[in-house]
């Protein structure tokens, strides 16, 4: 093995776990190959570890070859926007602008990430290490679970291609991540990849290897299957929900007039509850205006308020509305990306959830000042003219107006990425959740899968059924188990309906959050803190 391992640059091999393992996040079909990545990146590291003289040079460079190989994978459907029609750029400008996300928001992420590998290579001269070389592998799993859990920090810092989306196509897999979040689930692939690896190379270490990483899959499948079959469905709180799938592309939108975008959400809401739905469910920025622009629907003999338009089709179909559109603050001064909720008696919550998470680059340019002196063309790809203000509450509407109504938890399309959110808003009650989304920027490219992949991770952290809705796509029914109920096609124009089961009860990640991750943190800096200790004792003996 040994052999073959020196007869290729070692750096071939860690772009290929890299390759590897990106194309297990956007391609969750074959997600089990997770498991198996890596290998070729960890056995470079072991062969690299193995005399300790692995430079803090040359560990940053195979680190950020590693990362950009994955996020070159992860981040591929920037390719999808050409050629930027919205901005009115030239075919060159759309190229760069394109280029220029794609290489730059990979080498961003890979700028920081690579000092995981120098962190690697410091441990590897550690005493601990020489002493207990085994603990490389669960250094190894903390240190990426840390990189994953830092990268929610900023707006630099995106969080889209967490590895544990590659379980999301095997329920049974995911399903410690109700216990200690998805970024358990990182822990254990990585943990895993590294311990196969040490059994292939290290000989005199490879039955205990072996042995090791063996447990640790069997405990995972087994805690997972045990919880995948356990009921945690209150079939005595339900509530029938339709979910609008408009299928106008925001690219497009501009073409449609709002009165009648307005008509076909009009025209399928109606169906939807001529089929029983209680609650419908309009996707985000279903209405690319803000909640008070005036509009002149077919259902009306005059010109209105978007708000009045959708009170007084709550109101005729005896049903609650949910709306995705623009609300402006109560000074004018700021907007937000809401969800609006009416109900059947007349009385509405405009604003009742605003996107916490606002889209970088897409509703609003970081560090406006810097960014349009540098790249001025960066300007034209904001989809508004203005920017969007965070929303600050994780705010919950009631299904009906009914006493004990299901209490509904929202996010809106980016905030599904942030697990916090969703975690936030089942301490305050959330009982099932509403993510409204605007994905057809991404057209028909795996980003969409990537999105509701995210999504089905957080129904299954909180144990709560999510109820997905896409403007184009993907529009689904999620259970707290992380099944698929039911799913629309993408691109097409209709509604998607289904009885969904509230649940108050909580997995011990909602009530513990990400303490795992912060342990992995200890465990990511104890190394050094005993190096330190152990040297100060070596002083004064």
């Amino acid at each position: 093995m040994k052999k073959y391992l020196e007869a290729i640059n070692p750096r071939i091999y860690i772009a290929l776990s890299g390759l590897l393992l990106g194309l297990t996040v956007i391609f969750a079909e074959i997600g089990l190959f997770a498991f198996f990545a890596m290998i070729p990146l960890a056995l470079m590291i072991l062969k690299k570890t193995k005399n300790g003289e692995y430079s803090t040079k040359s560990a940053y460079i195979d680190g950020f070859i590693f990362y950009m190989s994955f996020d070159i994978v992860v981040f591929h459907w920037f390719t999808y926007f050409y050629p930027l029609d919205f901005a009115e750029l030239s075919k060159l400008e759309a190229i760069f602008v394109i280029a220029l996300a794609w290489f730059g928001v990979s080498a961003l992420q890979s700028v920081f990430s690579a000092f995981v590998f120098v962190l690697i290579s410091k441990f590897a001269k550690n005493e601990i290490y020489k002493k207990h070389p085994m603990l490389l592998a669960p250094y190894a799993a903390a240190l990426w679970t840390v990189n994953e859990w830092t990268q929610t920090f900023t707006w630099a810092g995106v969080p889209w291609g967490r590895i544990a989306i590659s379980q999301t196509e095997m329920p049974i897999m995911m399903q410690n991540a109700s216990l200690f979040g998805s970024y358990f689930l990182t822990f254990v692939i990585v943990l895993i990849n590294f311990l196969a690896a040490m059994a292939i190379f290290c000989e005199d270490r490879r039955k205990t290897a072996s042995k090791i990483a063996a447990l640790v899959l069997c405990i995972h499948v087994l805690c997972g299957s045990i919880l995948y079959f356990v009921p945690n469905e209150n079939k005595e709180k339900s509530i029938k929900i339709a979910s609008i799938q408009g299928n106008i592309e925001s690219q497009s939108a501009w073409d449609v007039s709002d009165s009648e975008m307005f008509d076909i959400y009009e025209a399928q809401t109606r169906k939807a509850v001529d089929e029983g739905a209680e609650l419908v469910i309009w996707p985000e920025g279903a209405l690319l205006v803000d909640i008070d622009f005036y509009i002149k629907p077919k259902s009306s003999d005059k010109i209105i308020r978007i708000s009045e338009a959708v009170s007084n089709l709550s109101v005729s179909v005896n049903a609650t509305i949910v709306l995705g559109t623009f609300v402006y603050s109560d000074d004018g001064e700021d907007l937000f990306n809401s969800m609006s909720v009416f109900y059947p008696d007349g009385s509405h919550v405009i604003g009742a959830y605003s996107k916490m998470k606002p889209v970088p680059f897409g509703e609003y340019l970081p560090m406006r000042n810097i960014i349009t002196t540098i790249l001025p063309v960066l300007e034209e790809i904001n989809l508004l003219d203005y920017e969007v203000t965070p929303g600050k509450e994780h705010s919950l509407f009631s299904a009906t107006k009914d006493e004990d109504a299901i209490k509904v938890g929202t996010l809106i399309c980016f905030d599904a990425i942030y697990e916090t959110l969703a975690k936030n808003s089942v301490r305050e009650g959330a009982e099932i959740f509403v993510i409204a989304s605007n994905d057809s920027w991404f057209y028909d490219s795996r980003a969409m899968n990537m999105h509701h992949s995210q999504n089905i991770l957080r129904s299954v952290e909180q144990g709560k059924y999510t109820v997905n809705c896409g403007n184009t796509g993907i529009t689904s029914f999620v259970n707290g188990k992380g099944d698929v109920i039911s799913i629309m096609p993408i691109y097409e124009e209709g509604y998607l309906i289904d009885t969904v089961y509230a649940s108050s009860a909580r997995t011990l990640y909602s009530y513990i959050g990400n303490f795992f991750v912060y342990v992995c943190a200890i465990v990511a800096l104890s190394p050094f803190f005993v190096a330190f200790i152990y040297k100060k004792k070596k002083q004064v003996d």
